[in-house]
């Protein structure tokens, strides 16, 4: 009887151990871990297109900077949750093409927190700072591109098409999230190709057409997740049409998970961005 005991409670030991590896995902190449528990690599891309200028109350300005810093408290929440000592969460705001200003440059590069390369008391400073510092960064670098009305426009299909976005925005081990803050007219003077009627770029006359697209140049985005905010076409009849464009490039381009939303108050885009985080 001795014997069968010992063996009944062997396989007993043996089953509660596979349920339990099961339950903490025992493989350690990640491929059974979900999003949420993946440190966060969250990068914001901000138009500095002459969409600023647009009529809006609050102006585009503060639309902005308020949900720059929606993604800060985010950040910060998600940093106290997984142990700040521990945690290797990143954050940074960028620019494509960077802006031609060697002030605006320097600005820019107080707007990133790398949690990875900071050590003890380094990270809870950097926390500290973090409001403050993307803040009165950010102001003064649309204060200045305001100033200097150099309209070029913002190359994001340049950004996503030749492979920019890989090297900026997307790290191994890492739930990646890029933030694209835009009116959704995708232009830059230097970077319009047109095929048939797929383009390089989104206009109130692509639009017009109903069979246009933007080109796909690539695939392979699988492992990134796109929130597109402040979408704003001069005519609102036209947004159904900019949204299907925006989405099906997307689409086309293997994005994993994406999300196209107007413009609105910054209240109500913090609950977007709640949806989106949270999912």
């Amino acid at each position: 009887m001795r014997k069968y005991k010992i063996i009944n409670t062997l396989a007993l030991w043996l089953a509660t151990t596979t349920i339990l590896c099961s339950t903490i995902s025992c493989g350690r190449d990640g491929h059974h871990s979900t999003p949420t528990n993946k440190p966060l690599n969250i990068t914001i891309y901000l138009d500095l297109s002459d969409r600023l200028t647009r009529d809006l109350q609050p102006n585009q300005k503060e639309r902005d900077i308020a949900i720059v810093n929606k993604f800060v408290q985010t950040f910060k929440d998600a940093c106290v949750k997984d142990k700040i000592i521990r945690t290797k969460n990143h954050m940074r705001v960028i620019f494509y093409p960077s802006p031609n200003s060697s002030e605006i440059a320097t600005l820019a590069s107080m707007l990133e927190v790398d949690m990875a390369k900071l050590k003890g008391k380094e990270k809870k400073k950097a926390l500290q700072e973090m409001d403050k510092r993307f803040t009165n960064s950010l102001s003064q670098i649309y204060d200045e591109t305001l100033k200097a009305k150099k309209w070029i426009g913002s190359d994001i299909w340049g950004f996503f098409s030749n492979k920019k976005v890989d090297e900026l925005c997307m790290r191994n081990g890492y739930r990646n999230i890029l933030v694209v803050l835009t009116d959704g007219y995708l232009f830059h003077a230097n970077n319009k190709v047109k095929t048939g009627n797929a383009y390089s770029y989104v206009l109130p006359q692509t639009l017009q057409n109903p069979k246009s697209s933007l080109i796909v140049k690539r695939k392979g985005l699988n492992n990134l997740e796109v929130l597109m905010l402040e979408v704003n076409p001069y005519d609102p009849k036209a947004h159904d049409k900019m949204q299907s464009v925006l989405e099906n490039w997307f689409k086309g381009m293997g994005v994993k998970r994406f999300v196209v939303s107007e413009t609105d108050l910054p209240s109500n885009t913090a609950t977007v961005i709640e949806n989106f985080i949270s999912q």
